[in-house]
């Protein structure tokens, strides 16, 4: 009788369980005997059990094979033993009871193979669903697979965008720095600039009121000359010596305020320079920024703003040029003033000299 590979498959489970119960080789052989015969419908043979069983020698399961039979052919048999049947029914009871048994049997094995395919479907079914479970298992596998290496593109992306921004942010921060102290500079040197000029303007102011009052004595002395220019002959010389000590002391604060000038020049050109060089460091700057500008777009304010102030600091120089200027105009109309007074002064000088001469020469007559 052939057997399907389902069966021996159960068949080889059945054998393994029983071989956890039964230690005893004989007792091994008979069950495995009694599993084949009446569970799969399967005759034994000693061959058949060596293979399946793999225990004791070859004459073991030829050897427990005799005593299932025999054991089997004693329990088929049924003894009727009763005093008071006669031997014909004793003997026809014992046939329709071994009829009974057999046909019993039949049934048995008949439900027994209606189970075995019913339980072999049912273990079609169940590898079926085994493999459908084993193919989903090796796609999703496969799927994991690929989700880890994506995974593991990402990650690496990510720390790359990382150090991207690591490198990002300490450029910022270089260039915060650069920003923040070419704004202390600017502003250092805006604040120099505020007080040479105020200085400057100072200094302006006393020496205009220095000329407005030098001039001022001037026209008194000149109205008091003139008005006692009969009692100032003999005292001419008193007032020349006076004229040319005023002369002097104006040449001098001229002197003074020339060189104060100079000096405030080569102050403003300094700062020029310094503002120039600082200029120079802001276009450094502002190139840098232009070649960043795609990643730190936040930095687009800082830079617009220090441009504008550097435009501020710019109008402002311009303005301070323009009273520098202002101031050498200035200066160049007092010294035509100052030039102008002399002239007038050497004409009165002039004059008195000649009135000297006639009143001698008026005395002398």
């Amino acid at each position: 009788m052939n057997i399907s590979t389902s069966d021996e498959r159960m068949l080889l489970a059945d054998i393994e369980a029983l071989r956890e119960q039964f230690t005893q080789t004989q007792d091994l052989y008979r069950e495995v005997c009694a599993t084949m015969f009446f569970r799969y419908g399967m005759t034994p043979t000693a061959n058949k059990l060596y293979q399946l069983v793999r225990k004791g020698s070859m004459s073991a399961p030829a050897e427990a094979l005799n005593r299932f039979w025999k054991d089997l052919r004693e329990k088929s048999r049924v003894k009727i033993e009763h005093p008071d049947l006669p031997e014909a029914l004793r003997q026809a009871t014992a046939t329709m009871a071994v009829s009974l048994w057999s046909v019993a049997l039949e049934q048995a094995q008949e439900s027994l193979s209606t189970y075995r395919a019913e339980t072999a479907e049912q273990l079609i079914a169940a590898n079926a669903a085994k493999e459908m479970a084993e193919l989903e298992m090796q796609v999703m596998l496969k799927s994991q697979g690929s989700l880890t290496n994506e995974l593991t593109v990402a990650k690496a992306s990510i720390q790359e965008m990382e150090h991207e921004v690591t490198t990002l942010q300490v450029r910022n921060e270089s260039l915060d720095t650069q920003l923040a102290s070419s704004k202390s500079e600017i502003a250092q040197y805006q604040s120099r600039l505020q007080v040479v000029t105020q200085e400057f303007t100072l200094e302006l102011e006393k020496q205009r009121q220095a000329s407005l009052f030098a001039e001022e004595r001037f026209r008194v002395a000149e109205k008091r000359a003139l008005m006692e220019v009969d009692r100032e002959r003999l005292q001419s010389g008193k007032l020349q010596k006076e004229l040319d000590l005023l002369r002097s002391s104006m040449a001098q604060t001229q002197d003074s305020h020339q060189k104060e000038m100079q000096a405030l020049r080569e102050q403003t050109g300094n700062l020029r320079q310094d503002v120039g060089s600082l200029q120079g460091q802001l276009s450094a700057l502002t190139d840098i920024r232009d070649s960043t500008m795609k990643e730190l777009m936040i930095e687009r304010g800082r830079m617009e703003t220090a441009q504008s102030m550097l435009i501020t600091s710019k109008t402002e120089m311009e303005q301070l040029q323009k009273q520098l200027h202002q101031s050498g105009e200035l200066i160049e109309s007092l010294k035509a003033e100052l030039a102008n007074e002399r002239a007038a002064r050497e004409n009165e000088k002039q004059m008195l000299l000649q009135e000297k001469h006639q009143m001698k020469e008026s005395d002398v007559d």
